[in-house]
């Protein structure tokens, strides 16, 4: 198939060998600022793809959803609270909980957690907890015995195994409100979760009727927890359950104690797409100067093209192809750079952590300890599709500039 004569113009310009080496350097700096724009960019939203896919799939698979906690406990007929909520519409599960902090001593090592009774039956409609812990842990809390499972943070903090005894620390009984001394509780490791984060440093599970035992509630609970839906609208949600209930609650919901690990996410998309489209906005203006000094140098040539017949239009889409090779070849280079280092990111941060012997992302501040990546197809196409947008829009005034030549001026 041939090519029309403004491609066969604009190539051939490209392909020949400027007279002004100042021409080529810009030219060559253009395609290399869009290479990196796109590749830079491709590979931040891949990072924050995988940092969404984590939140979604990692930190609320252990975090219920939502929760609704007695103001006054223990929350009284939590049944009724729980099958109000199961009837509603938006809410997938809700599961019964007993929740009060406590320390964990081994030795001279102690550290203080969140310790949850759960109901390992109930607690599956609510958090994918049980895929973190191991089935052989997960059927020990189903028994009411003096066992724990332990995130696996604070087991190394303490250096503690599974099977082995430590001691817990814990407000006495009907006595949350008052100074006094706390109980002592030996209870048996029997497993240790795995959620490779923050989470590790902080959690700890007991069997629901144990700890209603060492709380003495009885039938009593903490309140209940809940899975919707829609997890953006889990706050919504968890209200208009409330509102069935006449005990009093407080409406706890994942949005209100961590929402900013979501919205940080989407901030930090939002600015690193601004930047990345400035540098390869920048990028685009050498473009410009690219295109300008070759119609300064060429005028010649576009001035016996004129008298040859050639049209405003033909050397108008002539330059414009011209201009936009450049950003053709730096979208086509940063996108393939972009997806293979998208997909060799993880290796690489390993590496550098292996080298240094320090990790770059630390459980104790992050939710997850390592560097996650989710490649998007249609994010790669839409940044291909901005950049080029930009370096051909780029293109149209210098080469608008060419057709004002005039043969007479410049042949004369």
């Amino acid at each position: 198939m041939r090519l029309p004569l403004s491609f066969f113009i604009g190539l051939r310009y490209h392909r020949a060998k400027n007279s002004n080496g100042f021409i080529s350097f810009i030219s060559a700096s253009s395609t290399l600022g869009i290479v990196l724009g796109v590749a830079v960019l491709i590979i931040g939203l891949s990072v924050m793809n995988g940092f969404e896919r984590e939140l979604r799939d990692r930190f609320l698979a252990i975090v219920s959803h939502g929760e609704l906690e007695a103001v006054n406990p223990p929350l009284i007929d939590h049944q009724q609270l729980l099958s109000g909520a199961s009837e509603h519409s938006k809410v997938l599960g809700a599961a019964p909980y007993v929740s009060f902090s406590a320390l964990v001593q081994k030795g001279k090592q102690m550290k203080a957690l969140s310790l949850k009774g759960i109901d390992p039956s109930l607690e599956k409609n609510v958090t994918n907890l049980h895929q973190y812990v191991g089935d052989d842990a997960w059927q020990a809390l189903a028994s009411k015995q003096p066992q724990i499972v332990l995130g696996s943070g604070i087991a190394k903090l303490l250096n503690v195994a599974e099977g082995e005894q430590v001691t817990l620390l814990l407000p006495k009984a009907n006595q949350q409100n008052r100074l006094s001394s706390p109980q002592r509780v030996r209870v048996k490791v029997v497993g240790l979760m795995r959620a490779g984060g923050q989470l590790d440093n902080q959690l700890a599970f007991i069997n629901l009727g144990y700890a209603q035992e060492l709380m003495q509630w009885q039938d009593g609970v903490s309140g209940i927890s809940l899975r919707v839906a829609e997890p953006l609208q889990a706050d919504e949600v968890v209200r208009s359950v409330a509102k069935t209930f006449p005990q009093l609650v407080y409406i706890k919901s994942w949005i209100r104690q961590h929402g900013y690990l979501y919205q940080d996410i989407q901030l930090v998309r939002t600015i690193m797409y601004a930047i990345m489209l400035l540098i390869v906005a920048v990028a685009s203006f050498n473009i410009v100067s690219t295109l300008i000094l070759a119609v300064s140098e060429k005028r010649g040539d576009i001035a016996i093209l004129k008298t040859m017949g050639a049209s405003d239009q033909t050397l108008l889409k002539s330059f414009i192809v011209y201009g936009s090779y450049n950003g053709v070849l730096g979208c086509a280079w940063g996108a393939l750079l972009g997806v293979l280092g998208s997909f060799g990111l993880p290796k690489l941060v390993g590496l550098i952590e292996a080298l240094i012997g320090h990790s770059l992302l630390s459980a104790d501040i992050y939710f997850i300890d390592f560097l996650p990546v989710k490649l998007i197809w249609t994010d790669v196409i839409a940044v291909v599709a901005a950049a080029l947008l930009l370096s051909m829009l780029a293109t149209i005034w210098p080469a608008w500039q060419a057709t004002r030549v005039k043969p007479a001026q410049e042949l004369g």
